[in-house]
């Protein structure tokens, strides 16, 4: 049982015999909590598909795409004005 779980229940670390410092410095981290270590490249290589990252920086692309075109019709048509054309 972990020592969160007794917490919980209010029990009491004294009255459930445990030691504090030998309960630290004998827990192991549990493996889902353990990172691997890789480089980032090797990361992307091996979570991410080549093709999937390519068709995702496309979509960005066209939204930023459809973004700039909204800004620059919004500008024109007078619904956002710009400050240096009240000049």
């Amino acid at each position: 049982m972990s020592i969160d779980a007794l917490a919980m229940a209010g029990a009491d670390y004294m009255e459930c015999g445990i030691d504090l410092h030998d309960w630290e410095t004998n827990q192991s981290p549990p493996p889902y909590l353990l990172v691997e270590k890789m480089s980032c490249s090797e990361a992307v290589r091996k979570y991410c598909n080549d093709d999937e990252v390519k068709a995702n920086e496309e979509k960005v692309k066209a939204k930023m795409r459809e973004w700039a075109k909204a800004v620059a019709a919004m500008n024109r048509t007078g619904l956002y004005p710009n400050k240096l054309m009240q000049k």
